[in-house]
């Protein structure tokens, strides 16, 4: 199960960098016992602005749980545009899902990388 999900994450992230708005991308997955798997990985666009991910997998069941994620969008000076992530916060979240941007933080489900990458194209046609 792991390797079908790895799999159609390096097809969607190969589609995204054959893009002319792609500088360079990277990607990097870890297979671990217990059909769990890691996965990391890097896109740089013509802005210099950057979106670097880890999503740490649990592959068991028939559906992939995200035990852990974060998808950290940033502009060609370091600043955060937004990350979404499920890192405990202190004082707590009512729910450990999150975004966080320039607006504070947000509650909200977590996204799947391809709808992560959809905002980030949105926010470079912004920018045009």
């Amino acid at each position: 199960m792991i390797q079908i999900y790895f799999n159609r994450i390096k097809s969607l992230v190969d589609g995204y960098a054959s893009a002319s708005f792609v500088v360079d991308s990277t990607l990097n997955f870890e297979t671990r016992p217990g059909e769990q798997g890691y996965v990391t990985g890097e896109l740089l666009f013509v802005d210099g602005s950057r979106l670097h991910f880890r999503e740490f997998l649990d592959g068991e069941d028939t559906i992939i749980e995200k035990l852990m994620y974060t998808y950290h969008y940033q502009n060609a000076l370091n600043d955060l545009i937004f990350r979404y992530d499920n890192a405990l916060h202190r004082p707590r979240l009512a729910s450990p899902e999150h975004k966080h941007s320039a607006d504070g933080v947000q509650l909200v489900p977590a996204p799947a990388l391809e709808d992560v990458l959809l905002e980030v194209m949105a926010y470079q046609v912004q920018q045009l």
